[in-house]
This record gives structure tokens, C-alpha cells and sequence, in this order.
């Protein structure tokens, strides 16, 4: 009896599953207080097998629901069939919808809206299901993860000062266009070759780290201002990074770290708002970890990786070879379109780790 391998080698048997369907990760955008049908996006290299879906983890906020039997075959309302209110519940829509819906009252949140996670099967027996795809629902302004310091520095500390992991000051007066706002004083210098070698950054909560393969497509973006320093160019730091992005378990767990040179734009010490591209065609450079070898372009699996691991975020606070006062406010990790962009080459594995994406060609 031929194995399964050899069986799916052979093109003209169609029906012999091959390989797991993926469930691919999907982005929505709902208005506040409102609702908005979800269809899960599940991918099948398989020919001739329906594909069904299954929810494996409910939002952390709002609800989730059945299509009613009138919209899913129909397109009439109402939409609000029966709520999902456990784990490993199927859907019954026979294209794999579910509408999620906002509480009432409600308001926009810093971040996205809410995340669950949904697996898809082809229904037959020589395959599992799929691994979990994520679902992120977000808010108008379509942030994925955010903090715009309202009440507190929001878990933000200072790395690279004297004591590392110091939290950051909160300021809860405006300055100009900061209102509500963090920010750190330079305490330590390491002057070799007239290089500051104790570079220090805002380092980011947790709520910025883990999977947020979602902004993959979009931007990154936040405010800086400077109270005090001498930003001329003589005195800047001017090989250093703006935003430092690192993933420990990419690349079979030896880590991989991606960086913006702060070379690919400027800060005075004046107000700024950057918006950086979240792609590997950006701006952004890869760590060699050899001080042999150059920073290179990151590939395409190399960025979705770290974005889909990311143990640390950090963005520069030490532009100077002196001292200096250096405050951030409103960083966000956003969206331009309630869309995902994370192509399917990219979702062999729901971090990315199994990736056959190539720089300029994207493969279905």
C-alpha cells in the first residue's frame, strides 16, 4: 500500500489530504458600540475539501456570535444568532462568519478591541486541524497596541541608565503637543573614542511584546521631545538606533534583532512625531550578532518572525554624548486599514517560524 507521501506526490489523486489547512490571521474594525461580521480566513493547498471552523479562544472583550440561519444564507437581518460562550465551538455559517459585537456603553481603548483565536479542518481523518490563527479586532483609530500615558507610564521603564529597569517618570501635566507623557534623564556616561557606549532607551510593557504580527504592513509611531541637552550635530549619538525591536526564540530560539537607524531621519530635541514603517523594506536593518559581518535588509520572514515574537521593544532616549531630559508620548503600534497583511507564505506556523517568503515576490 503506497504511503501517504508518496500518494501526495502523485497530482492526479485530489483526494488525498496532504498537508493541515491554515487559519490564517485576520484583522477587523468595529465602531465603537457596534458590531461587525468576522469571516475566518482558512486556507486549504488541498483540492476539493470544505473547510469548517472552530473557536478555540474567546475575545477579552465584547461577545461573540452565530450568524442567524435568515443572514448566513440570506444576507438579511438580523445578524445575532447564538452566542459562543465556551471554547472548541464550531461555526455553523457555511462561509465561516461569526459576528462580534461591542458592549454598550462603550469607548475606544488604547489598543485594539479585543483578540480570539479560531482553528479550521478540512474533515477528513489523516489530518489534524490547523494551528490557531488570531483574530484582532480593532477600534476606529485602527491601533493595534498602544500607549498614550492617560494615567499612569503604563509598565514603561528606562534601560541603559545607571539601574536598569528603573521606571519611568510620569508626567501628568501638558508640555506643547505632550499631554500626559513619560520621560527619563540621562544619569550615565561611558565615553570611548568620543562614544557614548551607555546608551539608554524607553523600554516597552508587555502589552507591545509576544505576537503582534498584526501591524505587520503598518506603523509604528510616537512622540519625542527634549527638555534639556545639547542636540547640535557634533554632540549626537548619530550611529545609534531609534527603535530596537528583538525576538529571543527566532531563528531556532538564537534570537534575532532588527533595528531603525537613527541615521534614516533626525531629532533635534524639538517636538517629533515619527511614523515608521512596519516592513522590512522600511528602513530597518538586521543584527549579524557579528561585529565581522554588516547589518543587512531584513527579509520578509526575517520581520514577520520578530514581529510575532517580540521579546523587547525599545526606542532611543540617549540622543547625546552629554546628558540630556528626553520625554515620549503616544507610541503606538497602528494600522493604516482594517486589513491583515501578513501573506499566507508567512503562516505556516502561527509565529512565522515557518516561512518561505522571498524580498519582491510573495507566494500564495
Amino acid at each position: 500500500m503506497l504511503s501517504l507521501v508518496i500518494l501526495c506526490s502523485l497530482l492526479f489523486i485530489a483526494a488525498v489530504n496532504c498537508a493541515a489547512p491554515l487559519s490564517l490571521h485576520t484583522v477587523a474594525e468595529v465602531a465603537v458600540g457596534g458590531n461587525v461580521v468576522i469571516p475566518l480566513l482558512g486556507y486549504d493547498t488541498d483540492i476539493g475539501h470544505s473547510l469548517t471552523a472552530t473557536i478555540t479562544s474567546l475575545p477579552t472583550t465584547g461577545k461573540v456570535y452565530q450568524l442567524s440561519d435568515v443572514y448566513s444564507k440570506y444576507g438579511y437581518d438580523p445578524k445575532v444568532g447564538t452566542e459562543i460562550t465556551s471554547v472548541n465551538t464550531v461555526v455553523t455559517d457555511s462561509k465561516m462568519r461569526v459576528l462580534y459585537v461591542r458592549p454598550t456603553p462603550d469607548r475606544e481603548l488604547s489598543g485594539d478591541f479585543a483578540r480570539f483565536e479560531y482553528t479550521v479542518s478540512d474533515g477528513t481523518t489523516g489530518t489534524a486541524a490547523s494551528s490557531a490563527g488570531t483574530v484582532v479586532v480593532l477600534g476606529p483609530s485602527k491601533n493595534v497596541v498602544g500607549s498614550d500615558f492617560s494615567s499612569s507610564n503604563d509598565g514603561w521603564t528606562i534601560e541603559g541608565n545607571r539601574v536598569a529597569g528603573t521606571a519611568a517618570t510620569y508626567e501628568a501635566s501638558s508640555r506643547g503637543s505632550l499631554n500626559h507623557y513619560i520621560y527619563a534623564t540621562d544619569d550615565s556616561l561611558n565615553m570611548q573614542s568620543d562614544t557614548d557606549k551607555d546608551l539608554w532607551y524607553f523600554s516597552a510593557p508587555s502589552s507591545f511584546l509576544g505576537w503582534q504580527g498584526a501591524v505587520y504592513g503598518g506603523t509604528m509611531e510616537f512622540t519625542l521631545s527634549s527638555f534639556s541637552g545639547d542636540f547640535s550635530a557634533a554632540n549626537l549619538n548619530s550611529q545609534s538606533y531609534l527603535v530596537e525591536l528583538y525576538c529571543s526564540k527566532c531563528a531556532t530560539n538564537t534570537g534575532v534583532t532588527i533595528s531603525y537607524p537613527l541615521s534614516a531621519t533626525s531629532f533635534d530635541g524639538t517636538t517629533k512625531t515619527f511614523s515608521i514603517s512596519m516592513k522590512e523594506t522600511g528602513g530597518w536593518l538586521r543584527d549579524p550578532e557579528n561585529t565581522l559581518q554588516a547589518w543587512t535588509v531584513p527579509t520578509k520572514c526575517d520581520f514577520i518572525e520578530v514581529l510575532s515574537g517580540l521579546t523587547h521593544v525599545k526606542i532611543l532616549g540617549d540622543f547625546t554624548k552629554w546628558y540630556e531630559s528626553v520625554s515620549i508620548d503616544n507610541v503606538s503600534f497602528k494600522k493604516s486599514n482594517a486589513k491583515s497583511n501578513i501573506p499566507v507564505c508567512a503562516q505556516g506556523s502561527p509565529d512565522a517560524s515557518s516561512c518561505t517568503c522571498t524580498n519582491g515576490f510573495t507566494p500564495p
